[in-house]
Parts: structure tokens; C-alpha cells; sequence
């Protein structure tokens, strides 16, 4: 089978299924629920009497910190879900170029994640901001390219429950807590999610290393290995 009928084939997998639809769902609810409270509680004028505590960038899409157990969620079932529930044998029967396959998976799953964003809206400031259109852009590839890593490693894991089990702590706690820790942070900032946020922010923090761009291919080259690491397992491993 050619890319094309197995892109066609990712898309109805994708969007058939009851739980993939709701992880994006969540995903969507949960960004510009969060973003507009925080904004909303805050207030755009109180939050710049604070001066260099404030980053209008992170305030925008501050729910990008909470959707990413939604976008883990849906990268896990669209990728180890098939292992999981023995699918995976009749979907490399009818695509059984194994590269083909995971190239179909992941450009269907990250193009939903990214199609996402244009339910999110824009929130607390505006685009005439300095910045804010490098951010918006940003807050679109950042967690596109979570999920890419996401779905890189539960093609790995070939387990949903061991998926989860490894990347919900990994981004929800242990990578926010390592950039807390002194002697660490500079190191921390490296890590996926860490990294992306780096190109969320207006305003350079005294422990990055490097500046917006540089957050975003970081992100991307973890997003590579996690893909190259998938094909190798989908070649050496049976299904």
C-alpha cells in the first residue's frame, strides 16, 4: 500500500474512534478553560504591574501546561493502542511497508493536533503584541510535536499502561520539578516539553540556554528520535 490509501486509513482509525475524539476534545476545553481563568484571575493590567514576573506569552496559553495529559492520551491510544488490543496485526497486513505504516500514524496524529489549535482562539493579549505571533505560532508546534514524541514512544513501548505510566509523570512532574532544582535547570531546559515552553515566552529567563527558536528544534529533534526509534523497533520487532 502507497502513503495515500494509508493516510486515508490513519484518518478514519483516528477519527472513528470514540476515544481519540475525546482526547482532543479534552485537550481543546482544557487549554482555553485553563488560559482564560488564569487570564481572568490575573488580569492583563494587574500582571504587568508585576514587572518581570510577568510573560504575557506564558499567561496566553497557560493551559498548554494541563492539556498535555489530553495530548499524551490521544498520541498513546492512536499509537500503542493498536498493540494493546491486537489491531496492530491486520492494519500491517494491509500496510506492510512498516515505514509506510508509521509515517501514515504519525503525520495523521500530529495533523490532528495541530488542526486543534484552531478551536483554542487567542487569549489575553492580541496579536498586535510584540511577540505574540511568534508565540501563537509556537503554542501551535509545541504541542504537535509533544505528541509526535509521545507517539514515538508508546510505538516503542507497544503498551498503553506502560506508556502513560512513563510519559504523564515524565511531563507533569519530574521535568517541571528538575527545572526547580538549582544545579539542574540548565540541563532541564532540554528536555521536550521544557524546551518548547521556552519558545512560549516574550521574555528570556536566566536559565535558558538558548532563545525561542532553538527551544522549538530541540523539541523537534527529540520529536526525530522518537520517531526513529519507533521504525527501528516496527523493523526489528514482530508485531
Amino acid at each position: 500500500m502507497t502513503l495515500t490509501p494509508a493516510l486515508r486509513s490513519e484518518w478514519i482509525k483516528a477519527t472513528t474512534l470514540w476515544s481519540t475524539r475525546v482526547a482532543l476534545a479534552g485537550y481543546a476545553v482544557v487549554v482555553v478553560a485553563v488560559s482564560t481563568g488564569v487570564a481572568a484571575a490575573i488580569g492583563v493590567d494587574q500582571a504587568r504591574l508585576d514587572g518581570d514576573g510577568y510573560d504575557p506569552g506564558v499567561l496566553a496559553f497557560y493551559g498548554l501546561n494541563f492539556g498535555h495529559v489530553a495530548v499524551i492520551a490521544f498520541a498513546v491510544l492512536l499509537t500503542a493502542g493498536e498493540y494493546t488490543h491486537r489491531t496492530v496485526h491486520a492494519s500491517l497486513t494491509a500496510v506492510p511497508r512498516r515505514g509506510v505504516f508509521l509515517t501514515a500514524k504519525v503525520a495523521v496524529g500530529a495533523g490532528l493536533v495541530l488542526a486543534t489549535q484552531a478551536f483554542m482562539g487567542r487569549y489575553a493579549v492580541t496579536l498586535a503584541t510584540p511577540g505574540m505571533l511568534r508565540i501563537t505560532v509556537a503554542a501551535a508546534l509545541y504541542p504537535t510535536l509533544l505528541a509526535v514524541v509521545c507517539m514515538g514512544v508508546a510505538s516503542m513501548l507497544r503498551d498503553q499502561t506502560a506508556a502513560l505510566s512513563l510519559l504523564v509523570p515524565l511531563f507533569f512532574l519530574v521535568s517541571p520539578v528538575l527545572e526547580l532544582v538549582p544545579g539542574l535547570q540548565r540541563v532541564a531546559v532540554f528536555l521536550p516539553d521544557r524546551a518548547g515552553q521556552v519558545a512560549l515566552r516574550l521574555h528570556e529567563r536566566s536559565i535558558d540556554v538558548f532563545g525561542p527558536m532553538v527551544g522549538l528544534v530541540v523539541l523537534a529533534a527529540w520529536a526525530a528520535l522518537a520517531v526513529l526509534g519507533a521504525w527501528l523497533t516496527l523493523r526489528r520487532r514482530d508485531a
